[in-house]
C-alpha cells in the first residue's frame, strides 16, 4: 500500500506541474543596461510610491496599473570580481587589521571563514576576477576586475574600469573630487570605479566612486579608493587630521534623510575616515614601506609612492549636510563604545563605524517622533580586540544634526560578536529599518562556530522602537518556512509594510569541506507593527523563495527566462529591485533547478525589476519543482507511467533543496 500511494503521489503532483497555469503575483522587468559588461546587478529600488499613497495593497490592487517606468532601479555593472567590495570599510567586514594583501591571503580567509574546500579557485576568483590564471604573483594586463588588477596597477597600469553605476540601465556620472591632482599627473578617461546604493524619487543618486586613475610617469595611481556622492555632490572625510585623510581618506554614502521632516533639507549617511590606520606594522606593507606615507615632511604627497596605494584608515559613522554643494564636509554621528576617538587604532587594529541606514520616525514614536533613527555597526572594544558589530543609532535628547556625535550607540542584543565567553560571530550589521522602527541585519558566523555545516551571515530584525541605548533592542532571527538551519544570506530591505526582501540559501550542502551553496531572492511579509492584514494575505503569511511568486507556468513566457538569485531593494507600492540568472529564450521547463538550453545554453546575471500584478493573490502562487528537466512526453504529449515513476524518483534522489 505505501508504493501504491507513493507512485500515485508522484502521477498526481507531475500532472499537476504539467498542467496547470496560473498568473503568478509578479512579472519580471529586465532593466537592460547601455554598459558592455559581464554582468549587471541591481542594488535598490526608488521609493516612488505612487500607489500605497491612497491604497494599501500598493500596485497589487486590482483597480490600478503600475508602469515600470514609474520605478528607477539603481545598480552597477562587473567586469569581474570586486576582490574587496567597494562598499565595505575593511575587507570581508572583519578584516579592521587590514592585513588581507595578497591571493594567499584571501585563501586564508577562506579557509579559515568560509571553510570550503574550493577555496583555492574562490581565492583565484577573487584575485583575477573571475578569469583564470595559474600564476598568482603575475597579474594579466588583460584583466579587468579582481584585487590583483587592483594591487598592480600602479606599475602595471590599471586596465580599463570593473564597476560602473547605473539608473535604469543607463551610466550614471559620479562625481570626482579633484580639488587634488598629483603633480604631474592626468586623469586616466573611463577609469573610475562606482557603485549606487540608493536612488530618490526625484533621480537622485547616493553611492561610491574611486577617484579614477591618474598616470604619472610610468605609473598609473589613485588618489582614494572611495569617496560616497549624493547627485553631484562628494562627501568629504574628516578635514581638521592628518594630511594623508584629507588627501586620500574614504567615505562611503548609503542613505538619506530629510530633517526636518518636510523642509527640504537632505542629510546623507555613511562612513568617513578619521585617522590613519596603524603603518608601523610591516605584515601590511605591499610594495614599500607604509610607515613613508605619514612622513610629511620627507614624502608631502604620500599618494606619488606605491607604498600608500593601499594605505587604510579609521572610520566614523558619519553624517552630511547636502547643503555643501561642493564638496559637503560632515560630522561624526557616534562615538565607539570603550574607545577614545583620540586612539583610533588598539594594537594593529583600527576602530570602525558606518551608519549604513536611517529613517525618521514616525510622529507617534514617543520618544524618537519626526528625528532620524540610524543603523550600521559600530566598534566595541573588548579587552584588546575591537569589534564590528550591529547597532542602532538613536538621537540625542537635545539633537542638532550640525554638531558631532548627536546620536547614542545601542548594539543589538543577540547579535554581539561575543555570545558569553565565545566569539561566535566576526561581525554584525544592520542594513536598512522602516518608519515603524522595524530594522533588519545580518550577523556573520565566524569559521569555528559553523551551523549546520556552514559559517554563514545569519539574517535578523529587530524591532528599535521598543529599545533606546540604556536598552538595546532584541535581535530576532528569520526561520521557519524557506530559513532551515544554518541558512545564511543577505538581508537587503525592509518597506513601512514590513516586507523584507534579499538572498538566502537554496540547499542545504555542508560548506565546511564542501562547496558554496546556490541561493536565491526571498520574500518575507514580518507580522509586526504596521503590516497590512490584506497584504499579508498575498503571501499567505509565510516567506517564499521570489521564483515561486514569478512562476506562470508557461514554458514559453518572458518569467521562464529568470531566476531571482538575490533581491535587493522593496518599496512601499510592492516594486522589488532584484538580480536574476538570465537565459535567453527561457529555461527548459519551469522547475527551479531547469537547464538553460538543455545544459548548454549561457546564463548571464542582469538586473530586473519585479512589479506586482494587479489583482494578485495567494492562489495566483505555484511552486515549482525542485528537479532539473523533466523526463521527455510521449506520443500525444502526455507522460506514461513508467516516465512519472522515474521523475519522482529522481526528484527523490536529488540533494535536498529548501522550498
Amino acid at each position: 500500500m505505501p508504493n501504491k500511494i507513493f507512485k500515485l503521489s508522484v502521477i498526481t503532483a507531475s500532472l499537476l506541474a504539467t498542467n496547470s497555469v496560473t498568473a503568478a503575483i509578479y512579472k519580471i522587468v529586465p532593466v537592460n543596461s547601455n554598459v558592455d559588461a559581464k554582468q549587471t546587478f541591481s542594488s535598490t529600488i526608488s521609493d516612488s510610491s505612487i500607489e500605497s499613497d491612497t491604497n494599501p495593497l500598493g500596485c497589487f490592487a486590482d483597480t490600478v496599473s503600475c508602469s515600470d517606468s514609474n520605478y528607477l532601479l539603481g545598480g552597477d555593472s562587473r567586469q569581474g570580481s570586486d576582490g574587496f567590495s567597494y562598499r565595505d570599510e575593511v575587507p570581508f567586514r572583519i578584516d579592521n587589521h587590514f592585513s588581507y594583501l595578497d591571493y594567499n591571503d584571501l585563501k586564508s580567509y577562506c579557509y579559515n571563514q568560509l571553510g570550503y574546500s574550493t577555496c583555492e579557485s574562490w581565492a583565484n576568483q577573487q584575485w583575477f576576477g573571475g578569469q583564470s590564471s595559474n600564476d598568482t604573483d603575475v597579474c594579466d594586463t588583460s584583466l579587468q576586475g579582481g584585487l590583483c588588477h587592483e594591487r598592480r596597477a600602479f606599475n602595471q597600469g590599471y586596465n580599463g574600469r570593473n564597476a560602473v553605476a547605473l539608473i535604469n540601465g543607463s551610466e550614471i556620472s559620479a562625481p570626482v573630487e579633484s580639488s587634488y591632482t598629483p603633480p604631474g599627473g592626468s586623469l586616466i578617461t573611463d577609469s573610475s570605479n562606482s557603485v549606487v546604493n540608493k536612488v530618490l524619487a526625484d533621480g537622485t543618486p547616493i553611492g561610491i566612486a574611486s577617484s579614477g586613475y591618474y598616470s604619472v610617469g610610468s605609473n598609473e595611481l589613485l588618489t582614494y579608493r572611495q569617496r560616497g556622492f549624493y547627485g553631484t555632490t562628494y562627501l568629504l572625510p574628516k578635514q581638521d587630521g592628518a594630511s594623508i585623510v584629507k588627501q586620500m581618506g574614504r567615505t562611503f554614502a548609503f542613505d538619506s534623510f530629510e530633517y526636518p521632516k518636510d523642509s527640504g533639507s537632505i542629510y546623507v549617511v555613511g562612513s568617513a575616515s578619521i585617522a590613519p590606520f596603524n603603518n608601523n606594522d610591516d605584515n601590511k606593507n605591499y610594495f614599500g614601506d607604509l610607515s613613508k606615507c605619514t612622513e610629511t615632511t620627507n614624502y608631502p604627497n604620500p599618494v606619488l609612492l606605491a607604498d600608500c596605494q593601499n594605505f587604510a584608515f579609521a572610520t566614523q559613522a558619519y553624517v552630511w549636510d547636502t547643503a555643501d554643494a561642493n564638496g559637503a564636509s560632515g560630522a561624526a554621528v557616534s562615538e565607539w563604545s570603550g574607545q577614545a576617538t583620540s586612539e583610533p587604532n588598539r594594537d594593529d587594529a583600527s576602530a570602525q563605524s558606518s551608519a549604513r541606514t536611517s529613517v525618521i520616525a514616525e510622529t507617534s514614536n514617543s520618544l524618537y517622533g519626526d528625528k532620524p533613527v540610524l543603523g550600521g555597526f559600530n566598534t566595541y572594544r573588548d579587552d584588546d580586540s575591537l569589534l564590528m558589530q550591529a547597532a542602532i543609532f538613536y538621537p540625542a535628547s537635545s539633537f542638532d544634526p550640525s554638531k558631532e556625535n548627536q546620536w547614542q550607540t545601542a548594539f543589538v542584543r543577540g547579535a554581539e560578536i561575543k555570545q558569553g565567553d565565545d566569539y561566535i560571530y566576526s561581525n554584525s550589521l544592520v542594513k536598512d529599518i522602516n518608519n515603524h522602527l522595524i530594522a533588519i541585519g545580518e550577523a556573520k558566523r565566524s569559521g569555528r562556530y559553523p551551523e549546520n555545516g556552514a559559517a554563514n551571515n545569519r539574517l535578523f530584525y529587530t524591532d528599535a522602537s521598543k529599545g533606546s541605548p540604556t536598552s538595546p533592542p532584541t535581535a530576532v532571527y528569520l526561520s521557519g518556512d524557506i530559513f532551515f538551519k544554518g541558512a545564511g544570506g543577505e538581508a537587503n530591505a525592509i518597506n513601512n509594510y514590513n516586507e523584507v526582501v534579499g538572498s538566502i540559501d537554496a540547499e542545504d550542502d555542508r560548506e565546511v569541506n564542501g562547496k558554496e551553496r546556490r541561493r536565491r531572492g526571498f520574500i518575507d511579509p514580518l507580522n509586526l507593527s504596521g503590516y497590512n492584514t490584506e497584504r499579508f494575505a498575498i503571501f499567505q503569511g509565510k516567506s517564499w523563495w521570489l521564483d515561486n511568486l514569478t512562476n506562470d507556468g508557461d514554458v514559453s513566457g518572458n518569467n521562464n527566462q529568470y531566476r531571482i538569485v538575490n533581491a535587493t531593494g522593496i518599496n512601499d507600492d510592492g516594486v522589488i529591485s532584484a538580480t536574476a540568472n538570465f537565459c535567453q529564450g527561457g529555461y527548459d521547463y519551469v522547475s527551479h533547478n531547469s537547464y538553460c538550453g538543455d545544459g548548454a545554453g549561457v546564463e548571464k546575471l542582469v538586473a530586473v525589476k519585479l512589479i506586482p500584478i494587479p489583482g494578485a493573490t495567494s492562489s495566483d502562487i505555484q511552486i515549482r519543482k525542485a528537479g532539473d528537466a523533466p523526463v521527455e512526453r510521449s506520443g500525444g504529449g502526455s507522460l506514461g507511467y513508467f516516465a512519472l515513476t522515474i521523475l519522482g524518483l529522481i526528484g527523490f534522489r536529488r540533494r535536498k533543496n529548501k522550498m
